[in-house]
């Protein structure tokens, strides 16, 4: 990267609603500084171009399962999910795309296994995530605006960003969920897994479903790598993905979307 790691946090919306803004290196900026503090006089000029894509401004979320096969509990569903898409400085490897491939992966975890899961597993890529978790929002808009649609949803859990291993789950204040989410993981440890936390956590999709009622978590992630140099950064590349913890954060995901499918009792509500 010629001009090293350069975070970009641009403007949401169409090209005709957006704000014209520049990303400054920090080193420019302290320079500017220090020339306003000295009393010179300063003159910038910017060049600047943007490229818009407007021929289609819709978005897709993408929905596979794997039905449930117990007839007393299969319209009940299972999601698990992570957004498509990503931030435009770079390719989005760290977020999200391992985490959408950690959810898929546990999707075919289960399948290589011939899985009959008592309720059926749903996998949820969202889009527009990053425009203010549209993808999800209009999931719940759609489905689960009433009792009867929220009431089929057992749990939601979500992995974003997909970079580094999964240590536990943020719960959402939820302390019953917690202390079953808490026995799921305990085999895990020798994987890396370290504990569940009853806090909560907000910005990215599981928020949605969090707030009409259902239970809904998202993964903790060792995020060493990601806050101090991909994201939403031109250093968010396929070399900043480590496999390993990526093998990882699919055999969590896939316990315990077999683990919420399988009990008897939907996760219980947040009181």
């Amino acid at each position: 990267m010629e001009h090293g790691t350069v975070r970009v946090q641009g403007n949401r919306g169409t090209a005709r609603d957006a704000v014209p803004s520049v990303v400054l290196a920090a080193e420019h900026y302290n320079m500017l500084v220090r020339l306003v503090q000295a009393g010179a006089p300063i003159r910038l000029r910017i060049e600047a171009g943007a490229r818009s894509y407007e021929n289609d401004l819709n978005s897709y979320n993408v929905l596979a399962e794997i039905p449930g096969a117990d007839p007393a509990l299969r319209d009940e569903v299972v999601l698990v999910g992570a957004h498509l898409d990503s931030w435009h400085t770079a390719t989005g490897a760290t977020d999200n795309a391992d985490g959408v491939t950690a959810v898929m992966e546990a999707m075919r975890i289960l399948t290589a296994v011939n899985a009959r899961p008592r309720r059926t597993i749903r996998v949820a890529l969202w889009s527009g995530e990053e425009q203010g978790l549209l993808g999800a929002r209009a999931y719940v808009d759609r489905h689960l605006r009433d009792e009867a649609g929220r009431g089929r949803i057992s749990v939601y859990v979500n992995d974003d960003p997909g970079t580094g291993a999964t240590f536990g789950f943020y719960m959402q204040g939820n302390e019953a969920a917690k202390r079953i989410f808490d026995g799921w993981l305990e085999p895990l440890r020798d994987v890396g897994v370290r504990r569940n936390v009853i806090e909560g956590i907000g910005s990215t999709d599981h928020v949605p479903f969090d707030e009409v009622g259902v239970p809904a978590f998202t993964a903790i992630k060792d995020f060493r790598n990601y806050d101090v140099r991909t994201r939403h950064t031109n250093a968010d590349l396929a070399e900043a993905v480590k496999v390993e913890d990526l093998r990882q954060s699919a055999v969590v995901m896939a316990v315990i979307a077999w683990q919420a499918a399988m009990q008897e009792e939907r996760i219980p509500r947040r009181r």
